[in-house]
C-alpha cells in the first residue's frame, strides 16, 4: 500500500527541484504558478528545501524586495541522483496538482 502523503511530497519535491534547475533566478510566485497548485504544500516544501540547504533564495541587488531561487550544489547533486534513480522508470502524474508538463519533462530524462 502506498502512502499518498509521501507521494505528494515526493512529487512536489521533484517538481520544485526540476523547475528551479531549469529556470534559475525564478521567483517563488512563478514557481507556484508553474506547479499549477492551489494547495499550501509547495510553499511549505520550498521553505523547507531552503532551510535544509537544497535551494538558495537570493535577494536581487537592484530590486531589494525581489528574491529569486536557484539550486545549491547539494540541491543539484540530489536532483541528479533522483534522475539517475528514475532513469527508465515511468512516473505518472498524480492527483495532487503536480504539473503534467513538469511530470513529462522529468519522465523524458
Amino acid at each position: 500500500m502506498t502512502n499518498p502523503i509521501g507521494e505528494l511530497f515526493e512529487s512536489f519535491v521533484i517538481d520544485i527541484l526540476t523547475i528551479i534547475s531549469e529556470n534559475p533566478g525564478l521567483k517563488r510566485t512563478d514557481l507556484y504558478n508553474m506547479l499549477n497548485s492551489t494547495s499550501n504544500t509547495p510553499r511549505k516544501l520550498t521553505t523547507k528545501l531552503i532551510e535544509d540547504g537544497f535551494i538558495e533564495e537570493i535577494r536581487e541587488q537592484k530590486r531589494f524586495n525581489v528574491k529569486t531561487l536557484k539550486l545549491t550544489e547539494e540541491g543539484e547533486r540530489v536532483l541528479s541522483m533522483i534522475k539517475v534513480m528514475m532513469d527508465g522508470k515511468s512516473i505518472e502524474p498524480t492527483k495532487y496538482g503536480a504539473s503534467p508538463a513538469v511530470r513529462n519533462s522529468v519522465k523524458g530524462r
